[in-house]
């Protein structure tokens, strides 16, 4: 388990750590959100454990944000500690296993394997977010999930120890994961099992063509949070949506887009996580009342709601 432990003789400084008052909607990929009472970007194991000590002795609640393109920040901010995963990035390849920090971006991690000759992972090319939230939320694209080809996941619960799981697929499905329900842990690191190859122009090619067709379909045309909705058993949320005539409906700058009814966008830059609030629950009223079906979100609310 590669934790990177520093030398002994070396001391974490808090101080420069943790930063106070930390605007959030630049986390957000829909950019809205109020400040963080208290942040900090931790790059190892031992920043982790320290960071997660100070919250338990003071008694403050800990959010995780990581990419931000499945949350909703509320427009009051975040109480407590916000740990921001960014910086957790780095990877290491044994053999076919690749290894990788949850903190870092998907679509990177993808780039990576492909630049270390190993493969499996294309398929979710352009997907938004970093692994961590790809693991939390089981993304898929294309026929195939991120649990597929998962083998561990290291984690950190909230007193400090570091845990290893080995990936049992039976424990995954739409949208779940075996991580889903808790929060009290931290996604450190995971291990995907690849195929080796030579080939790495073709995947590379693969993977590109995946993310262009997502570029074509406009999913990257305005800042958005991704799908809003779970899909209903034999049903897709967006065509629901679809069907209540709710296109281009907005309420203050939040606006559903005209391309992906599932899909709640900030096309002018001024909408507020209230707005968006707002209009989730009116599409969920929408829907319930002409088809009796109760939409469940797929996103997480994070904050002072």
């Amino acid at each position: 388990m590669h934790t990177n432990v520093r030398n002994s003789d070396e001391k974490i400084n808090l101080d420069q750590l943790l930063l106070k008052q930390v605007p959030l909607a630049q986390y957000s990929s829909i950019h809205t959100g109020g400040v963080a009472d208290l942040a900090a970007y931790p790059s190892d194991f031992e920043e982790l454990r320290e960071l997660l000590d100070y919250a338990r002795e003071n008694k403050l609640p800990i959010t995780v944000l990581g990419g931000g393109t499945n949350s909703l920040i509320s427009d009051e901010g975040i109480e407590g500690l916000t740990i921001i995963t960014s910086h957790l990035k780095r990877r290491h390849v044994q053999g076919e296993m690749f290894c990788v920090r949850c903190g870092l971006g998907l679509d990177r991690a993808i780039d990576l394997a492909i630049e270390d000759g190993l493969t499996g992972l294309e398929l979710l090319g352009g997907l938004p977010g970093t692994v961590g939230g790809a693991i939390h939320g089981n993304s898929s694209a294309h026929g195939t999930s991120i649990s597929d080809l998962l083998y561990y996941v290291d984690y950190m619960t909230f007193d400090g120890k570091l845990h290893r799981k080995q990936i049992h697929l039976d424990e995954f499905s739409y949208r779940r994961s075996p991580f889903t329900d808790r929060h009290d842990i931290i996604l450190y690191e995971a291990g995907f099992r690849l195929y080796p190859t030579t080939q790495t122009s073709e995947a590379r090619k693969k993977k590109d063509e995946v993310k262009h067709r997502r570029k074509t379909n406009g999913q990257y045309d305005n800042p958005s949070i991704g799908s809003i909705f779970v899909n209903p058993e034999g049903y897709k949320a967006g065509a629901l949506i679809e069907q209540c005539n709710l296109k281009g409906y907005s309420i203050g700058g939040a606006q559903i887009s005209h391309r992906h009814a599932n899909m709640i966008i900030n096309s002018n830059a001024k909408a507020t996580s209230s707005d968006i609030k707002a209009l989730i629950e009116h599409v969920r009223q929408e829907v319930q009342q002409q088809f009796q079906i109760t939409l469940v979100e797929e996103i997480q609310y994070l904050g002072r709601w």
